[in-house]
C-alpha cells in the first residue's frame, strides 16, 4: 500500500507542478494580450495636437539639448537608450535562464514627427521593445571580442567559468542580450504626457510616466507591428501555458484512472 500512495503523491506532485507553470504562462500571455488591445486602442496623435493624458505618438527621435549620446555597452553602437541583460545556464543547452545582470543607460529624447517636437524621458521601469542583439557563449568557448570587451569594463559581470576537456566544454553557458534605439530612428511611444514649463517660460509638454494601465513603449517598431509582435506572443503563451496545465491535470488524474 505504501508503495502506491507514494507513487501517486509523485504523480499529484508532477502534475501541481505543471498546473502552476502553466497557470503562470496563462497568466503573462494573457497581460500581453490584453496590452496588445490598448495599443491597438491608442490612437497615434500628432504632436502638435495632443493634449494631457495617455497618448501614442510616432517620430524620429534626436538627443535633447541635455543629452549625451553614448556608446552601447555590448555593440558600441550610438545610443538614446540601451538596455543590456546578461543571463546563465548551466547547462549547455536548454531554456531555464537566470538573469546575473542588468543594466539601462537612458538620455533624454526629443521625439519630432513634423508637426512639432515632445520630449520624452525614458523611466527605469519603461518597457524597450525593439531588435534585440544577442550572443550566446556557449560552455567552455571564448567569449567573441566585443562579449570580452564588455566583460572586462563592466565590473558587476565576471567571467563564466570553463574548462574543456578535449571536444567537450564544461561551465556556464551565457547568453548576452542588448537592446538600442539610437539617434535618427523612427521609433513609436506609448505613455502618459503632462505639461512642464520650458526653459524660456514657454508651456511644452513630457513623456515620462506609464498610462493608468501601467505601460510605457519605446519601440523602434510602428505602433502595428509593436501590437502586433505583443499579440502573437501572447497567443503562444497561452497556448503553452493551457498545454502544460492539460499535462499537469492529466499527471493528476492518471493514478486515479488506473487505480
Amino acid at each position: 500500500m505504501a508503495p502506491e500512495i507514494l507513487g501517486i503523491l509523485i504523480w499529484i506532485s508532477f502534475g501541481l507542478f505543471f498546473v502552476g507553470v502553466g497557470c503562470h504562462v496563462i497568466n503573462i500571455g494573457r497581460k500581453q494580450y490584453a496590452q496588445s488591445d490598448r495599443i491597438t486602442d491608442t490612437n497615434t496623435t500628432s504632436i502638435s495636437s495632443l493634449q494631457p493624458g495617455t497618448i501614442g505618438i510616432e517620430g524620429i527621435a534626436h538627443p535633447a539639448e541635455d543629452a549625451t549620446v553614448r556608446k552601447s555597452p555590448i555593440e558600441m553602437d550610438d545610443a538614446l537608450v540601451a538596455h543590456v541583460t546578461v543571463e546563465k545556464n548551466t547547462a549547455s543547452e536548454g531554456t531555464n535562464w537566470k538573469i546575473i545582470h542588468e543594466e539601462t543607460i537612458q538620455e533624454p529624447i526629443i521625439v519630432d514627427d513634423k508637426t512639432g517636437e515632445i520630449r520624452v524621458e525614458f523611466p527605469l521601469d519603461g518597457e524597450l521593445i525593439v531588435e534585440q542583439m544577442q550572443t550566446e557563449v556557449h560552455s567552455g568557448h571564448e567569449p567573441p571580442e566585443r562579449i570580452q570587451r564588455y566583460i572586462e569594463t563592466e565590473l558587476n559581470v565576471d567571467e563564466a567559468p570553463r574548462r574543456r576537456y578535449g571536444p567537450v566544454g564544461v561551465g556556464e553557458h551565457r547568453r548576452y542580450t542588448e537592446e538600442v534605439i539610437k539617434p535618427g530612428e523612427n521609433v513609436y511611444v506609448l505613455g502618459t504626457a503632462r505639461e512642464i514649463q520650458g526653459s524660456g517660460g514657454e508651456q511644452m509638454y513630457l513623456i515620462d510616466e506609464p498610462t493608468e494601465a501601467g505601460d510605457f513603449i519605446l519601440s523602434d517598431k510602428s505602433r502595428d507591428e509593436v501590437a502586433q509582435q505583443l499579440k502573437q506572443i501572447g497567443i503562444k503563451r497561452l497556448a503553452a501555458g493551457g498545454l502544460f496545465v492539460f499535462i499537469g491535470t492529466l499527471c493528476i488524474s492518471l493514478p486515479w484512472l488506473f487505480s
